[in-house]
């Protein structure tokens, strides 16, 4: 059986994704911020904070319920997991620290200074790095950590509002939006050095690469846009302007589709690729759209609503919805398990 969770309130909800239905929900140690599963889809972690009450919850997937939970520092954000499932790292914004957890001992192993204030963390995908986003000092950066030993090898200055990191398939590069500047710098990840920016447009946001690495979407406001960026030439080949806030964006495995959710009017955009244009729009999503997410099978797409309480579930074949999930409070991002 397949299973997603996703943040409702200060709740997990567990939807089996074969009847698009809440079958649990699991109370962790605050209110969840992030999710993520081991790659053998046992385990998921959960950041979560709370007055007095920062911890990673562990919860077994089997049996959706907390099998431990870790004390951590003041105010931990996003957490990622190494690709073989051995680590996780968490990132502590009130302590400009980065926690290392052993995922087997379920124990904090080390802790690694990074300064500023840190958001997000971010792994090659052959686990050698981890890239981290750091904000609140005389300019932003980018910390490097050597995953073996947990060290710090490289500081990458960069605009003073660093925010979303997205590593290319291969690895080679990393793209990183910058909100006050309206760029996005381009990363050579083998000498840690920006060698491009690509000027965009004003609060630059989420970026997403397709499966093959060769286009890379951008969600921007003001105006309200979908970028389209070419990997090879570090350039912009399209921009699609679209009467909302672009709130997420999810492409489906074989990189056909790409699906851009729109923020308050409840619509949800079907791109095609190759051409780079809408070819249907699905309606009635909800207010407050957050986050869209397609299943690991690439059948159905599940995009979330926080003013309605609830997730609407897309046929991809055919672009109509075909369920509502209504949940206890409000809807966050939905991570499917991978397996």
């Amino acid at each position: 059986m397949g299973v997603a969770y996703v943040r409702a309130g200060s709740m997990i909800a567990v939807i089996d994704t074969k009847t698009h239905s809440v079958i649990a929900t699991i109370q962790v140690g605050g209110v969840p911020v992030n999710i993520v599963f081991t790659p053998d889809g046992k385990l998921a972690y959960v950041s979560d904070t709370g007055e007095n009450n920062d911890t990673v919850s562990v919860i077994d997937v089997k049996t959706h319920s907390v099998i431990a939970t870790i004390q951590i520092g003041n105010n931990p954000d996003d957490v990622a997991l190494t690709p073989d499932g051995k680590l996780a790292y968490v990132t502590i914004d009130g302590e400009s620290t980065l926690s290392v957890i052993d995922v087997k001992a379920h124990s904090e192993i080390a802790t690694v200074q990074v300064g500023g204030s840190p958001d997000k963390v971010v792994f090659t995908p052959d686990g050698k790095l981890a890239y981290v986003s750091a904000t609140g000092m005389d300019n932003g950066s980018i910390s490097v950590i050597n995953v073996k030993t947990h060290n710090m090898i490289a500081t990458i200055s960069i605009g003073a509002e660093p925010d979303k990191i997205a590593f290319t398939p291969n690895g080679k590069l990393a793209y990183v939006t910058i909100d006050d500047e309206g760029i996005v710098s381009v990363i050579d990840v083998k000498t840690h050095s920006v060698i491009a920016t690509i000027p965009v447009s004003d609060f630059p946001n989420d970026i997403a690469f397709t499966p093959d690495g060769k286009v890379a979407y951008l969600r921007s406001q003001n105006p309200n846009r979908l970028v389209v960026m070419d990997t090879k030439t570090h350039s912009v080949i399209a921009s699609l302007d679209v009467n909302d806030v672009v709130s997420d964006i999810s492409f489906t495995p074989d990189g056909k589709l790409a699906y851009v959710l729109l923020l308050n009017i409840g619509d949800l955009l079907v791109i095609d690729t190759k051409t780079h244009s809408v070819i249907a729009t699905v309606g009635n999503i909800g207010a407050c759209n957050n986050f869209v997410s397609i299943e690991p099978k690439g059948q159905f797409v599940y995009a979330s609503s926080a003013d309605d309480n609830k997730i609407s579930v897309v046929d991809t074949k055919t672009h109509q919805q075909i369920a509502t999930i209504d949940l206890l409070d409000s809807a966050g991002d939905v991570v499917f398990s991978p397996k």
